[in-house]
């Protein structure tokens, strides 16, 4: 299986973008239910079905591009101007915490904010055999760096106005 065709870049996840984020973009995890933020009313069962698919996603490793359904998106943010990239698997661990994940790697990931949604650092699986092979290494690209966010959709009202 291929790097490119196996991992994401942050700007490769949901499409390209020409701007960079700077700090203090937090690696924390936090929820979308603190002081100060907007509870975005998720279906958790939309949740589930994202970390399962970036699961299948990598495991097929196909050209096809990603898709968008219901009201849920999983956004990525490259924090910083270092080419970062992570596995399709460790965005999803990130999101539910595993496939068999123990309630303390649930506590520790996104499904652990419910329906308000949240955002935090990819968990990175360091020994992943991909950060070690010739075309990330040689890419000079990082794991670190890479924010997912949990949110929901805009209105197609929104998203009409935006794409004209």
């Amino acid at each position: 299986m291929r790097f490119s065709s196996a991992c994401v870049g942050a700007s490769a996840f949901l499409g390209l973008t020409s701007a960079t984020c700077f700090f203090p973009e937090p690696s924390d995890q936090i929820c979308y239910n603190t002081n100060g933020a907007t509870p975005q009313n998720l279906d958790v069962r939309e949740v589930a079905f994202i970390a399962k698919y970036l699961r299948a996603y990598q495991t097929q490793a196909t050209a096809q591009g990603l898709t968008t359904k219901g009201g849920t998106w999983a956004l990525a943010k490259l924090v910083g101007d270092n080419a970062a990239a992570v596995t399709f698997n460790d965005i999803a661990n990130t999101i539910d915490g595993g496939v068999s994940a123990t309630p303390a790697q649930v506590a520790q990931s996104l499904t652990n904010c419910g329906t308000a949604g949240g955002q935090m650092s990819v968990i990175v699986n360091a020994t992943d055999p991909l950060y070690s092979g010739a075309e990330f290494v040689g890419g000079g690209y990082t794991n670190q760096g890479i924010v997912i966010k949990l949110v929901h959709a805009p209105s197609d009202k929104l998203l009409h106005q935006i794409q004209i």
